[in-house]
């Protein structure tokens, strides 16, 4: 009865731990997602180099701005015919006209405060235009928000019915010692004294069922990243939670989630049995 609870527990964990999984490659993409959001300050041509470190200065003085770049109109005509490849010579011959401007590029440390550095930005001098994207950045913090939360609804939810399998499995472990339970009860043994086993047996259970499904997602985690990450979609490649943050995210979830349901499941079980 004692593997076969445990079996229980594993199982449950197991899942638990897949959707954990999940969840933190979630946040982790969500957070690169955000980190990626730029405020482009378009200044006006002909500034002085004092005047541009200056500004910049100032702009990596405001309140949730983590980083900012000046990017002249030759180095943006530049770039830009980098990414056109094969068609960089459409343009051909801006070099003497160009029509690009001088321009910041601004890094978030939060993506919220986008639109109080934009405002901000906006009223100093020598600048023309702010451009952030207010409703893009808006439907991506939706998008993330609704990621993060859906997901760890639906570990909480895995958890809820974990603890109500594994404490019916439990139970019959407890049914198995019922005889022992009242006797230990008509001698005078308080409801304390008997939890106490159980309490710790339903520790051990949840500790050794996490450790296994631990080492099992891990494992199957090494070798699946491997593959996932040499998969490429066009011109996107893709990145997930490297295997040591997962180990430890992991490793301390799963272990307190293992005990706080292996104890709770045994607690539930066992209150029946008190009653003699």
């Amino acid at each position: 009865m004692s593997v076969a609870a445990i079996s229980s527990v594993f199982a449950a964990l197991l899942v638990i731990g897949i959707f954990l999984t999940v969840v933190l490659n979630v946040d982790y993409l969500a957070t690169r997602l955000e980190s990626q959001v730029e405020i482009k300050v378009y200044v006006n041509d002909g500034l002085s180099t004092e005047v541009i470190n200056a500004m910049n200065k100032d702009i990596k003085g405001l309140s949730g701005v983590k980083d900012s770049m000046f990017l002249s109109k030759e180095k943006a005509l530049e770039e830009f015919t980098e990414q056109l490849g094969e068609n960089s010579n459409l343009l051909d011959g801006l070099e003497e006209d160009n029509p690009l401007a001088d321009s910041f590029i601004v890094t978030m440390e939060d993506p919220r405060m986008a639109s109080n550095v934009t405002t901000a930005i906006s009223a100093m001098s020598n600048v023309e235009n702010v451009v952030y994207g207010k409703e893009e950045l808006e439907k991506l913090l939706n998008i993330t928000y609704l990621l993060r939360v859906g997901s760890l609804t639906i570990v909480f939810i895995l958890v809820l019915i974990s603890i109500f399998i594994i404490s019916n499995t439990i139970k019959l472990t407890v049914f198995a010692r019922r005889k022992e339970i009242g006797i230990m009860k008509y001698v005078g043994a308080t409801d304390g004294f008997v939890k106490g086993p159980f309490f710790a047996e339903g520790i051990l259970m949840g500790l050794l069922g996490s450790i296994v499904s631990i080492a099992i997602i891990c494992i199957g985690y090494h070798f699946g990243i491997r593959y996932i990450e040499q998969q490429s979609l066009g011109f996107i490649s893709i990145t997930l939670l490297p295997i040591a943050s997962v180990f430890y995210n992991l490793s301390f979830s799963l272990v307190l989630i293992g005990i706080i349901i292996g104890s709770l499941g045994s607690m539930i079980s066992i209150r029946k049995f008190l009653k003699v």
